[in-house]
């Protein structure tokens, strides 16, 4: 249902608005409003000092920089570190020391892991240059050079032979080997005096020579291959060191710059609730909306925390003034879940109805009526409990699995009623149908999708003539019951057409929808009559109902034939498949068809949109 709502004025002395403000967010109840448009003489709005509006700039970067680094914050655990107000310069240098700090700790844990690549690639290099230096060893008066090429530069190693062998006049040695990964592993010896001007060759080719870190330079290239296996082995843990240190800072930080972000929005949103208010030279006024139930309990807290210097008053509403009452639905525990197919729609404007308790009946009784299988709607309800039972996907997948469960139970009941489990599977569980056999009693089934889809656009009428009733639009409401009346009549005069009843019924109830055709178009004008014709025609909408079960009825049947067409494990295997298939499109063409039918046929009926959401100033 919608919660009832109460126009509040909080009066109090001027001094006294921000504690009021504070008061108010703290109770968390009351939706601002808009000043009204005639004031009082002398009231005014409460204007922005330059103080305010530069607390509230200091409050939105102090926001603007707590949210990046929130957003690397493990979930608040623990008490939280005291920070200066985010309002204050205080606070914007703590943000800046602690930055740093884990600014600190990841570049150190990001050299660590750069540092590791770079050592498992100069140990790799090493091990293929090794077996090369020991095969040719450096001559007195050269110098040997270790390099890395990639393998796609083949030509390069022929060109840097070349010109190794010009530079020292055929002096010079060039091998090279494997290194893995792609990348080839030289060994280059020349004669010391020419070893500056090929170093510069590499310089000028892109080659790259290898250079090993601090002292291991010095080395051997085989001790310095031990020495490289010794730091990475040493890495691993230096790395995981560092990586403790910063979740130790960011668990440290999480609670800190979660209530630091509470605060800060808090005090900007009393800022901007300030802008709402209005003054006069000694009083202060917050207009505002709350439920109705909470008023009492409001004003008595208010009583209490200022002593009887802030009172809260209620007022009734003014005509026209419904549209602008924020809407609270509240509905019972069973039922709230059901809310979620209004996502798709804005809103119920306030004093209107609220569909979710008629929906929460129409919605799982339509897709049962289409899925229609006890196998199939018990393995509906099993996943339902199971994502209850795993919370699968949040508070929002727990609510969404209390409307699958209710789909699946409607569905294992048609199924029962139909005498299907997984198709024909069900007889030989001794099932039997007890109201019809949808794969041979089509006109049946026919009928009974058309009397639902009768009675459910039945009830959207009588909810909008109730309404239009309720809003006082008397021509409107007559034009609603006339065109129930007219529904009702032309079934009455189809079903004695088709023997369903007595045949002297046709005459009299054709006559009856005449007159009410002729009341609504007197109500509303010719486009009454218009509108019941296509309130006749919404009613064959609903034979989808039938043609989707009929579809999902026959696919298993096909499925069921699967291992006699193809004996053996591959007809077994494809009958399972279709059966998934089938489950996957029952579960979701009829989910997509049932809430079509909720929001097309049956909303358009009576349901009022335009309601506003409610937003109390609250903390959090």
């Amino acid at each position: 249902m919608i919660v009832p709502m109460a126009k509040l004025e909080v009066l109090g002395p001027r001094r006294l608005l921000p504690e009021a403000l504070r008061f108010l967010q703290g109770q968390g109840v009351v939706a601002l409003r808009e000043p009204p448009s005639a004031g009082a003489p002398g009231l005014r709005s409460v204007p922005v000092s330059p103080g305010d509006s530069a607390l509230g700039e200091a409050l939105r970067a102090a926001l603007a920089r707590l949210a990046p680094l929130r957003a690397r914050l493990p979930p608040p655990a623990g008490r939280a570190q005291a920070l200066p107000d985010p309002g204050t310069p205080a606070f914007q240098a703590a943000l800046d020391e602690l930055e740093a700090q884990l600014r600190e700790l990841e570049e150190r844990r990001a050299a660590l892991l750069a540092e590791r690549q770079s050592v498992r690639r100069l140990a790799r290099l090493l091990r293929a240059l090794v077996p090369l230096s020991a095969e040719t060893p450096t001559p007195p008066r050269a110098r040997a050079f270790g390099l890395a090429l990639r393998r796609e530069r083949g030509d390069a190693l022929a060109l840097l032979a070349s010109e190794v062998a010009r530079l020292t006049a055929g002096g010079g040695l060039v091998r090279a080997t494997d290194a893995g990964e792609g990348e080839l592993a030289v060994l280059l010896i020349v004669p010391s005096s020419r070893a500056r001007e090929v170093r510069a060759l590499l310089f000028e080719q892109g080659v790259e020579e290898l250079q090993l870190p601090g002292a291991l330079d010095a080395l051997a290239p085989a001790r310095a291959l031990v020495a490289l296996a010794e730091r990475e082995r040493a890495l691993p843990g230096a790395i995981a060191a560092a990586e403790r240190a910063r979740d130790e800072l960011l668990a440290r930080l999480a609670p800190s710059v979660a209530a630091a972000e509470r605060a800060a929005r808090a005090a900007l949103a009393r800022l901007e609730a300030a802008a709402c208010c209005g003054e006069t030279g000694h009083a202060f006024v917050v207009w505002g909306w709350a439920p109705r139930a909470q008023v009492a309990p409001l004003s008595a807290a208010a009583a209490a925390a200022f002593a009887g210097a802030v009172s809260v008053s209620e007022f009734p509403l003014a005509p026209g003034e419904e549209r602008e009452v924020p809407v609270v639905l509240s509905n019972p525990r069973w039922l709230a879940p059901f809310e979620l197919l209004l996502a798709l729609v804005p809103l119920p404007r306030y004093g209107s109805v609220d569909p979710t308790a008629w929906m929460a009946l129409f919605y799982p009784l339509f897709f049962g009526l289409m899925l229609g299988d006890l196998g199939f709607g018990a393995l509906a309800m099993g996943l339902a409990l199971a994502a209850r039972w795993r919370g699968w996907g949040g508070p929002l997948g727990r609510r969404a699995a209390v409307v699958v469960l209710a789909c699946g139970a409607w569905a294992a009941l048609f199924g029962l009623l139909f005498g299907e489990a997984f198709g024909a599977l069900g007889e030989a569980l001794g099932l039997h149908p007890l109201l019809l056999d949808r794969r041979t009693a089509l006109l049946a089934l026919l009928g009974l999708a058309l009397a639902f889809g009768l009675g459910h656009l039945a009830v959207g009428l009588a909810l909008g003539a109730w309404q239009a009733l309720r809003d006082r639009h008397r021509r409107e409401a007559l034009a609603r019951a006339a065109r129930l009346l007219l529904l009702g009549a032309a079934a009455v005069a189809a079903a004695a057409a088709l023997g369903l009843l007595p045949r002297r019924l046709a005459a009299p109830a054709a006559g009856c929808a005449a007159l009410c055709a002729a009341a609504a178009a007197a109500a509303e004008g010719p486009m009454a009559l218009l509108e019941a014709v296509l309130s006749l025609g919404n009613v064959l909408s609903y034979a989808r109902l039938m043609a989707l079960g009929v579809a999902s009825a026959m696919l298993a049947e096909v499925a069921n034939g699967m291992p006699a067409a193809l004996p053996g494990a591959g007809g077994v295997a494809l009958a399972l498949a279709l059966h998934a298939v089938n489950f996957t499109m029952g579960a979701i063409s009829p989910a997509i068809a049932a809430l079509r039918l909720q929001l097309v046929e049956f909303l358009d009926k009576f349901y009022c949109e335009g309601g506003r959401p409610y937003r109390p100033l609250a903390l959090g």
